[in-house]
């Protein structure tokens, strides 16, 4: 079957065609989701490097002041994906997302469903701008890459909205399979031994999977003494046993690993690692974690919440309505306002992305909360900021004050 790649809040499925498997650059798509006023956005930013080279920027810990403009000249969106529902167009996209000064031959209707359409919407002047500025083999990659998720959003399936897993909360999952080392297991038997038991699928191939493992086996060592515990699955365990069963040795893994079992695509596994909550019965008691969190510790916060009887069923993402905007506003040391700042907003879990606009002002959406805000790329001209700014939950502009070059 052709790879796809699905996006839950925005609610569709497209093919993974072969321009965009072997892309020269790398492609990031971001999904925001739900804006209100039936609006959903989904940014695509594009990195004119390999991956071996974005790799080696950004996957040492603090980026040099050196990598930070590499990246920054080398990085733009490649385009934007907005739906809008009841029958609404155009008019009213650029009405609701402040976007009076895009032309309407920016936007590209590329699919439907029900009385949601769906536009793919590009820079033109921004675009020209950057390509300019590339080597000819990353200016052309950019061009094609944007030509073909244009062709595969024309192609993909639409479907209603979701939080990826969250319809599965409330049911049971069960199963027979047999672990790494070929024991039988039913899932009756192994959940009943725990109040709350974290499924963590993961594969051999998976970098970030392999990452955590080590980490989840001291938390489960952590979880013995709390009624809880890890269980993980394998994913290409049947074909790669033996290099399963050496990460598990390596890693020191004393928790429980097994083989995939039949009927699990009724998980809808589309990531890796993906991990579910169960109770004693398999209950699902909680959205699935998709990803390696920020911080380890969420797991086990969140494990610690289910023992108290403290975690809501299905924790999907908040209702826009029940989010607020928070205002980033950058200047430079003379007041003036500083454009293109490319800003990271973060929790424990998460980042988002977005840059200042001529007003120096960029608006991250999020539920009511605790963040901090960094500067992570400045235009030439100016002195890159690394302090985060703590953001409060009542907070509404955060200033940051960047210095002169």
């Amino acid at each position: 079957m052709a790879r796809t790649e699905t996006f839950y809040k925005m609610g569709f499925r497209m093919p993974w065609t072969e321009e965009l498997e072997h892309a020269r650059g790398m492609v990031s798509p971001m999904e925001i989701g739900d804006q209100g006023n039936g609006v959903r956005f989904m940014a695509c930013t594009y990195f004119a490097f390999t991956a071996e080279e974005l790799k080696a920027m950004t996957g040492g810990g603090k980026m040099s002041e050196e990598d930070s403009r590499k990246l920054f000249d080398g990085m733009a969106v490649l385009l934007t994906v907005i739906s809008i529902d009841g029958g609404q167009g155009i008019k009213e996209i650029k009405e609701k997302m402040g976007m009076g000064e895009v032309p309407e031959d920016s936007f590209t209707e590329v699919g439907r469903y029900k009385d949601t359409t769906y536009y793919a919407v590009t820079d033109r002047p921004t675009e020209e701008a950057f390509v300019k500025t590339q080597d000819p083999v990353y200016a052309e990659d950019f061009r094609n890459l944007q030509d073909a998720w244009i062709k595969a959003l024309k192609e993909a399936e639409y479907f209603e909205p979701r939080i990826p897993g969250a319809e599965l909360v409330g049911k049971t999952i069960r199963f027979e399979t047999k672990d790494i080392d070929g024991a039988p297991v039913k899932s009756e038997e192994l959940f009943a031994a725990h109040k709350v038991t974290m499924i963590n699928i993961w594969a051999t191939w998976c970098g970030p999977c392999r990452k955590e493992l080590e980490e989840l086996g001291h938390m489960h060592r952590r979880l013995e003494k709390k009624d809880a515990a890890v269980v993980g699955i394998c994913d290409d365990a049947a074909a790669k046993t033996a290099e399963c069963k050496e990460l598990i040795k390596e890693k020191g893994l004393s928790y429980l690993n097994l083989l995939p079992y039949e009927g699990m695509e009724e998980l809808e596994i589309d990531a890796f690692p993906t991990s579910f909550f169960v109770d004693r019965e398999g209950r699902v008691l909680t959205s699935p974690v998709i990803g390696v969190p920020a911080d380890i510790l969420e797991y086990e916060k969140t494990i610690d919440s289910l023992l108290n009887g403290t975690e809501t069923l299905g924790n999907a993402a908040p209702a826009a309505n029940d989010q607020k905007e928070y205002r980033i506003l950058v200047k430079d040391e003379t007041g003036s306002p500083a454009a293109d700042v490319r800003l990271q907003f973060c929790d424990d879990v998460t980042c988002m992305f977005g840059k200042t606009d001529a007003e120096g002002s960029a608006a991250f959406r999020a539920v009511p909360g605790t963040y901090t805000v960094h500067a992570q790329a400045v235009p030439e001209g100016y002195v890159l900021n690394t302090e985060e700014f703590p953001v409060t939950e009542d907070a509404e502009e955060i200033e940051i004050i960047l210095k002169k070059a």
